[in-house]
Formats: structure tokens, C-alpha cells, sequence
């Protein structure tokens, strides 16, 4: 793992820098915009280990212009925004009217609704139906999900053993079983995030597993 990995300061910079080197004035206009309004939206929000959340977006986007390649500015603006409905209450006619219908659309697609007092139970089965359903969605919608589930994975993978709080450590089987149904869906989506993402799982299961052997004292 990259050790800027967590560097939000870094990360923030590669991203631009991709952007400027990618798009033209226009698309890099719209891109940047994007970026803006997420780095408002999640403004005060946190990841589970303690990192800004605006961090994850910005390292979907450079997932989709880095491992991936795309040109598309929608994609990668869609990327960036993935998360600013379902989390941060955003409007989808917010989003339709700044960034253009298409972006809207995958941001809509994208869109995971939650039931007030969501169990951990549930939540699986829904994100596993939400897959379900975008298995049979847009090309790029799918694209942008693969990015968003490998970068999860990463995460949760480079989890340090001394951020392993008792809610983390519950979860951990839950997202084990999330992760390894979101490989499958991959599989049909493109190969290299599909390679990515498998190798992040089994670095998830070693670490999960080796994390757990000296806890217990083996």
C-alpha cells in the first residue's frame, strides 16, 4: 500500500494534477467543479478510522483516470459525487442543474436509499440487492461502482492495528461477506479493477486473520 495513502493533502494534489493533464478547459472546468462541491458536501464527515470522508471520492476519481483511463468527464465527476446524495442529503436536481443531467444519472444510479434504523443485517442484504441491480444498469455507472468498492477494500484493508476499535472489529465480517459479493459483480465490469480489487480481498483476509492471531496471543 501506498504510504500517502491516507495523505488527504497528497491525494488532493495527484487528483488535480490528473485533472489539469487529462481534460480540456472544459472538462477540466466541470471536473474541478465536482471536486469543489464534494470538498464542501462532506465537509466535518469522517471515515471509520478517523479520516476526512472526502478523501474516499478523491480516490475513486483517481482510481477511474489512473487504473482505469477514462477520458470521460462525466465519469469521473460522477465518481466524486457518488456519495453526496446518499450521505450529505444532496439533491439530484442540484446535481442535474451544476453538472448536467448525465452526471446526475449516475450519481442517481449510484444512490444506495437507507431505511431509518438501518440494522447491519440489513444494510448487507440492501447493498447486496442495490449490486443486484446495477449489475444490470450503465457500463459506467458499473465502472464507477468497481472504483468505489476497490477503494472501500483498500481502505479497509490498510486498517492499522491499533485503529481496530471494538465497532470496526464488528464489522469487519460484515464487510468480508460485502466485499467478496461486490468481486463477483466486478468480474463482469472490467478486468483490471476486477484483478485489483481480488487482490486487495485476499490482502484484507490475511491482514484479518494475522490482526486476530495476535490479538489472542497465537
Amino acid at each position: 500500500m501506498d504510504r500517502q495513502f491516507h495523505n488527504l493533502r497528497f491525494q488532493k494534489k495527484k487528483l488535480q494534477a490528473m485533472i489539469v493533464k487529462t481534460f480540456a478547459p472544459n472538462d477540466r472546468k466541470k471536473v474541478m467543479a465536482a471536486f469543489q462541491f464534494a470538498k464542501q458536501k462532506h465537509k466535518g464527515q469522517r471515515r471509520h478510522i478517523g479520516t476526512a470522508y472526502v478523501i474516499h471520492p478523491i480516490r475513486v476519481a483517481i482510481i477511474l483516470l489512473d487504473e482505469v483511463g477514462t477520458w470521460d468527464a462525466d465519469v469521473v465527476a460522477a465518481g466524486i459525487l457518488h456519495d453526496v446524495v446518499e450521505d450529505c442529503g444532496t439533491r439530484l436536481k442540484t446535481i442535474s442543474s451544476r453538472f448536467g443531467k448525465r452526471v446526475a444519472s449516475f450519481v442517481r444510479i449510484l444512490t444506495r436509499p437507507r431505511g431509518k434504523g438501518e440494522s447491519d443485517q440489513e444494510k448487507e442484504q440492501r447493498k447486496k440487492q442495490k449490486l443486484a441491480l446495477l449489475a444490470r444498469t450503465d457500463g459506467e455507472a458499473r465502472l464507477i461502482k468497481c472504483a468505489d468498492i476497490l477503494d472501500n477494500l483498500r481502505s479497509a484493508a490498510d486498517v492499522s492495528w491499533w485503529q481496530w476499535s471494538p465497532l470496526i472489529r464488528r464489522k469487519f465480517p460484515r464487510w468480508q461477506r460485502e466485499f467478496q459479493f461486490a468481486a463477483k459483480f466486478a468480474k463482469e465490469v472490467h478486468p483490471v479493477l476486477y484483478r485489483e480489487i481480488v487482490h486487495a480481498l485476499r490482502v484484507f483476509k490475511i491482514k484479518r486473520l494475522v490482526r486476530g492471531m495476535v490479538r489472542f496471543g497465537f
